[in-house]
């Protein structure tokens, strides 16, 4: 076990609030969230809920055939033209 300043010194987590802010600051993340692309959020969340239950190798093949998915949606199409044109990208979630 380590402690919340040892896990961000090292890298395990990005954030460190203290317990009077936690809810505020999860809001904060969850804000940002919601602003990326539907489809990439639920399958990162799907490749690290099942990723725990699996091998190494079990877990990179999840991640790529996820990442596949990723990759042949609308969203990832509109989230790379949107960043060429220098604009918000407006994802569908297909």
């Amino acid at each position: 076990m380590i402690d919340a300043a040892e896990a961000y010194r090292i890298g395990l987590v990005n954030k460190v609030a203290p317990a009077d802010k936690l809810i505020a600051t999860a809001e904060e993340i969850l804000k940002t969230i919601f602003t990326k692309g539907p489809v990439a959020v639920k399958l990162a969340l799907e490749a690290v809920n099942h990723g725990l239950e699996l091998t190494l190798d079990e877990g990179v093949q999840l991640e790529s055939n996820l990442f596949g998915l990723c990759f042949s949606t609308e969203d990832m199409k509109e989230g790379t033209k949107a960043f060429i044109e220098k604009r918000k990208a407006e994802f569908k979630g297909r």
